[in-house]
Formats: C-alpha cells, sequence, structure tokens
C-alpha cells in the first residue's frame, strides 16, 4: 500500500520542492497550506489519513505561531517539524514530534528523515520479541491493534506513548537509563537536558493513564539517580 505524506507549509516553493522529492521517492502526497485547508484537526481519526504529516514551522517572514498550533494539533500521530533555528529543536520534540528539521535542509533529507521515522514506528525497539498480547492482573495490550486496557477500560495512548510503554514492558523488571530510552523509543541520543525532560513529560503523561494513583506509580516506578523500571504485577 502506498504511504502518504501530508505537507503543511505557507512557503510554496519549499513545498513544492519538498513534495516532488517526496513523490520522487514514491509517497502520496497531499499538499495543503494550513490545517484548515486540509480539512480540520480530527484529519488523523478519519479513515485513510496520512501516514505521516510535515508541518512546516518556519514560513517566510519569521515564525508563525499558527504553524505550531498545527503542529500540536497533529501530534498524536506521525509528526515531522520543519523548524527555524536549532533552538525550536526542543520545542518541536516536547510537542511530542517524531523528528525535526532545520527548513533550509535538503529535500532529500528531509525525505530521508520520513523514511527513518516510518522505518522506527513500524517495528519495535532492536531485539524485542513481538508477541500479540500482554496480559496480567492490570493491564492488556494488544500489540496488533496498538490498544491498551486498564483494569478493563481503555486507554487511549498517542503513539509515542504506546511505543514507550512497550519498550518498557519488553525489558520489564529491569532499570532502564534515560538514554536507553531515548535511543529506542526516540531513536536519538540526547544532545543535551532538553530531551531527557522530554522522556519525563512522557513519563508523567503515561503513568496518568495506565496507574491507579499517578502521584504514587506502582507500574512504571522511578529509580532515583538511575532511570524507570516497568514493574511486573505479582
Amino acid at each position: 500500500m502506498r504511504r502518504s505524506i501530508l505537507l503543511l507549509s505557507a512557503n510554496q516553493q519549499r513545498r513544492d520542492r519538498l513534495a516532488a522529492a517526496l513523490s520522487e521517492a514514491g509517497y502520496g502526497v497531499e499538499v495543503r497550506g494550513s490545517l484548515q485547508t486540509a480539512g480540520g484537526e480530527d484529519l488523523l481519526d478519519r479513515p485513510g489519513g496520512p501516514t505521516l504529516t510535515i508541518v512546516d514551522a518556519a514560513p517566510e517572514g519569521g515564525e508563525d505561531e499558527s504553524a505550531w498550533s498545527q503542529a500540536r494539533a497533529l501530534a498524536g500521530g506521525q509528526l515531522i517539524v520543519l523548524v527555524d533555528s536549532p533552538r525550536r529543536i526542543t520545542d518541536a520534540f516536547a510537542l511530542g514530534a517524531e523528528d525535526c528539521v532545520l527548513a533550509e535542509a535538503h529535500p532529500d533529507e528531509i525525505v530521508a528523515r520520513v523514511e527513518a521515522v516510518l522505518r522506527r514506528t513500524a517495528a519495535g525497539p532492536e531485539g524485542e520479541s513481538a508477541p500479540s498480547v500482554y496480559v496480567d492482573r492490570r493491564l492488556w495490550i494488544n500489540y496488533g491493534s496498538r490498544q491498551v486496557w486498564v483494569q478493563g477500560e481503555p486507554a487511549p495512548l498517542t503513539p509515542r506513548e504506546f511505543r514507550l510503554l512497550r519498550h518498557l514492558v519488553a525489558h520489564r523488571d529491569q532499570t532502564l537509563d534515560h538514554e536507553e530510552i531515548l535511543g529506542a523509543v526516540w531513536g536519538r541520543e540526547p544532545a543535551d537536558a532538553g530531551p531527557t525532560e522530554v522522556l519525563k513529560q512522557y513519563i508523567w503523561r503515561l503513568r496518568q493513564k495506565i496507574e491507579a494513583d499517578p502521584e504514587s506509580p506502582r507500574i512504571v516506578v522511578t529509580v532515583p539517580g538511575a532511570g524507570y523500571r516497568f514493574v511486573s504485577a505479582a
């Protein structure tokens, strides 16, 4: 099945060059100037929606906060953000982007980033087995449908939250440090303190959805000075 890319950019020259490169690489490309012209913020929930979205947050004339609002609205799916400067990279990861790249990068580099994200998110972390389900007395996880239930109630996770949980479960009862988790789930080593803060945010979000008491977690626990551990049910 042909994978589709939604490209949102107010910069016509940039989006035309990138759309041409993506098409040449074999992707179906839908080009829009904004989220509104793409069909609204519920786009990702519609059948046949895009495999991945690229949001250009670096239009001509400086930053456009509406572009960042579009990126936040689409962060539940596979998202790449084009940024105008290195200082906005951490911002892009913090809102939930799979990757970000300087908008001035060559289109072939952006295409390569798209391919890397799709490879990384299509499969589990390296070395994991691929069971169909995980079940304990608290959680039921269907890896095929990417659905999670907690005490019999559905727990809707974003794609990133699901991959984080999957990786922790695959290494249950092991303490994983920040760098290991970032490398497996985000596909990159932290360049500074920013990505580590992003991981903390995602652990917090995950606990809100799977823990009976997120303030006193019993499933995903913090090991002070070491990292995090998924604790098997007794």
